[in-house]
């Protein structure tokens, strides 16, 4: 019988291999595709979200190629190199784009030649800008200089910040990162703790809707590190804490400069300042009433220098307990604080080259000076520490009897208050020590003694501009002068009805020009007995004095430089002079101007005279020679 066939399959080795090699292909892949979504989750892309349709952004790189920078529309899937210059569109709200790049060395060649974002629409940035040097935005270490220099500055679509996880920084790193973008309202957290220099400069520069700084936590500071940082934020109204107390040069630079809402200064404990280290820090800083104490008696150059300038309703000053002072030290603190009605006291003795300069600038309320009681002055150590004080009814006593560089120069100019000036005792002058010193004093009566027997070059020049109260001149007994030593020293002094004498023999260049110009009460000039004259020295001495009915004698033999330039010019009820030059002289080259030696000198004097002059001179009637229609006597 037969019997059936029975197979018996056995699965083969061939198989078997086939179905473990494609299950172990599977879970490869399978966990590749986790790694990779994993990885991408893992990385803190810089990420652009359109907060408004047909939103876009681009990036500029100016004529640089670099650096390298992707960006990817569909979550990380693909990525594509951005064209230089060319916008990425973002249609709908919502849309995102991811960022990252490859830049180890450095993303700024140049302030022309850097990366930075351009944007349309409404756009608000997440993630870590770190993404663009790293690839994932790990990163905490900024290397190299300028990194994110102007990033997004004038990006007016940004609507929020990036995050800024970086707690080391480099140099410049974040320079004007977001000025000018006018709608950020909220600035980004700020780790660092320890600063490089002008890292955070200009930072938030015109951000003009943010209200609020970041805190900063930093306590080792480095130069410029926040200078400008806030500057033309108006609406910011408060200033983040500021915990360090050693400092760096320039680090605060303008900090908060026309910052007009802020209404409260942050405290500022250090006690050892840096150069310039709180120069301009609250400048125009229209709400600010009160200013924070200021400890400090370790000053440095430029330290305070225009703190308060333009802070028109700070009403109180802060102590200023420095004894020891720099240069430039307070220099315009409070210029233009025009509701400062009281001064701090000043105790240094040891003055600096322009320490007090402009301190008080337009002080309008400002009553009372504070005392000054330094002996030895300093280059324009007091220069237009006053200027403008209108309120100012009394001066501080200035004992110094040695004197420095411009030291009273312009110091109580336009003090329209002040009716008396104080003892100038100094007998050694220095270049332009009182120059424009008492100028605009409106109400000044009475000028102080001035001793000195030995000018310096423009010592008193403009002292007295324009006092037009003073009715008395003081005695003036240097015989020995300088350079523009009395130039427009009596200018528009309309009460002035004697000039003082002038007995010096020798003079210098241009040393009585423009000193008597528009004195319109003057019936008298001073004898002028000098026989040698030199460039310029007698030039619009006169001007338009219309009361002055005859000139001094003038002896001189031989002119100089333009000598009479202008002298009389609009006299006009001058009717004689008297000369002792024999020759007109040739031509003087001014200021690549050829003029005469009495260029204009008679212009506009009364229409008849009597001139007196030597046989020899030729007769020649015009403005610049004798006047038209004078008689002629020869002496």
């Amino acid at each position: 019988m037969n019997r059936p066939i029975h197979f018996y399959c056995k699965k083969s080795i061939f198989v078997q291999s086939t179905i473990e090699y494609m299950t172990k292909k599977f879970i490869l892949l399978l966990l590749l595709c986790v790694c990779a979504t994993s990885a991408l989750h893992a990385a803190n892309y810089l990420t652009f979200t359109a907060e408004e349709d047909n939103s876009s952004f681009g990036i500029y790189c100016g004529v640089w190629e670099e650096p390298n920078v992707q960006y990817s529309l569909d979550g990380g899937k693909t990525w594509t190199t951005p064209p230089n210059g060319e916008s990425i569109p973002l249609n709908r709200k919502g849309d995102k784009a991811l960022l990252k790049g490859n830049n180890p060395q450095t993303t700024t060649l140049d302030e022309y030649n850097h990366m930075h974002f351009f944007m349309e629409g409404s756009i608000a940035a997440s993630g870590s800008v770190m993404s663009l040097i790293d690839g994932n935005g790990k990163g905490t270490t900024i290397t190299g200089e300028n990194r994110f220099f102007r990033l997004f500055a004038e990006c007016t679509s940004l609507r929020q910040a990036p995050q800024l996880p970086a707690t080391v920084l480099g140099k410049g790193c974040y320079i004007e990162m977001f000025a000018g973008c006018t709608n950020l309202k909220q600035a980004p957290k700020l780790p660092a703790k320890t600063l490089a220099d002008s890292c955070y400069a200009g930072m938030f520069y015109g951000c003009t809707n943010l209200t609020k700084a970041p805190e900063l936590p930093a306590t080792q500071l480095a130069d410029s590190c926040y200078t400008g940082m806030f500057m033309n934020c108006e609406r910011l109204t408060e200033a983040p804490e500021l915990p360090a107390t050693k400092l760096a040069n320039g680090c605060y630079t303008r900090m908060f400069l026309e910052c007009l809402s802020l209404t409260k200064a942050p405290k500022l404990p250090a006690k050892t300042l840096a150069k310039g280290c709180y120069a301009g820090m609250f400048n125009r800083c229209i709400s600010l009433t009160k200013a924070p104490q200021l400890p400090a008696t370790q000053l440095a150059d430029s330290c305070y220098a225009g703190m308060f300038r333009g802070c028109i309703y700070l009403t109180q000053a802060p102590q200023l307990p420095a004894t020891q002072l720099t240069d430039s030290c307070y220099a315009g603190m409070f210029y233009e604080c025009t509701s400062l009605t009281k001064a701090p006291e000043l105790p240094a003795t040891q003055l600096a080259d322009n320490c007090y300069e402009e301190m008080f600038w337009k002080c309008e309320k400002l009553a009372k000076a504070p005392e000054l009681p330094a002996k030895t002055l300093a280059g324009s150590c007091y220069s237009s520490m006053f200027l403008g004080c209108t309120s100012l009814t009394q001066a501080p006593e200035l004992p110094a009897t040695e004197l420095g560089r411009y030291c009273y120069c312009n110091m109580f100019c336009g003090c329209t208050s002040l009716t008396k000036a104080p003892d100038l005792p100094a007998t050694v002058m220095k270049h332009g020590c009182y120059y424009d010193m008492f100028s605009w004093c409106t109400k000044l009566t009475q000028a102080p003694q001035l001793p000195a027997t030995t000018l310096a070059d423009k010592c008193y020049s403009g002292m007295f501009r324009e006092c037009t109260s003073l009715t008395k001149a003081p005695e003036l007994p240097a015989i020995t002068l300088a350079s523009g030593c009395y130039h427009d020293m009596f200018s528009e002094c309309t009460s002035l009805t004697k000039a003082p004498e002038l007995p010096a023999t020798t003079l210098a260049d241009e040393c009585y020009s423009e000193m008597f110009v528009r004195c319109t009460n003057l019936t008298q000039a001073p004898e002028l007995p000098a026989t040698h004259l030199a460039k310029g020295c007698y030039a619009w001495m006169f001007l338009e004095c219309t009361n002055l009915t005859k000139a001094p004698d003038l002896p001189a033999t031989t002119l100089s430089g333009g000598c009479y330039r202008d002298m009389f010019r609009g006299c006009s009820n001058l009717s004689e002079i008297k000369v002792g030059f024999t020759d007109w002289g040739e031509l003087y080259i001014s200021d690549y101007e050829g003029i005469w030696h009495t260029q204009d000198w008679v212009s506009d004097v009364a229409h008849k005279g009597t001139f007196i002059c030597p046989k020899k001179l030729r007769k020649e009637f015009y403005e610049s020679r004798i006047p038209e229609g004078w008689k002629v006597i020869n002496n």
